[in-house]
């Protein structure tokens, strides 16, 4: 479901606390401090946003950028974006590595048993990276959505 337009105005308004220097963008400084003001999420998270909703690639979010990041009505839309969003290098494919730093960022802390755990579970053919399906399938089984 789309967001109302109560929940834009909201979004509007904690953006333009966030926009410190009155630009209209955040900065990756600005976006830190959003992101931290957020319960469970850590500052490393700024960096992932920036990364995937920065479509101009002047390195700052605009307002239609950070929304445009979050609205996904479609189920596959949302899992489509998280799958760009996980995939920080940019390669098409997911790592371990990129998969445990996105799943620590939370407020539970995954140990690495239990990363190994739905690493080996999650990559089926065992060429150490999840494609989309690969992604879907465990996102799917855990309820990562």
């Amino acid at each position: 479901m789309a967001a109302s337009k109560e929940q834009l105005d909201g979004m509007r308004d904690t953006f333009k606390d966030a926009d410190k220097d009155g630009s209209g963008k955040l900065s990756l400084r600005e976006l830190e401090k959003l992101v931290l003001a957020m319960s469970g999420m850590k500052k490393d998270f700024a960096e992932i946003i920036l990364k995937h909703a920065d479509h101009d690639k002047d390195m700052m979010i605009n307002y239609d950028e950070l929304i445009n990041m979050f609205a996904h009505d479609d189920p596959e839309d949302k899992a489509k974006a998280m799958y760009r969003m996980y995939d920080t290098d940019k390669d098409g494919t997911i790592s371990k590595r990129e998969l445990a730093k996105l799943m620590s960022m939370g407020e539970a802390q995954i140990g690495s048993g239990m990363m190994t755990l739905v690493w080996s579970m999650a990559d089926e053919d065992g060429d150490g990276r999840l494609d989309y399906p690969e992604f879907c399938k465990l996102i799917n089984k855990y309820k990562m959505k």
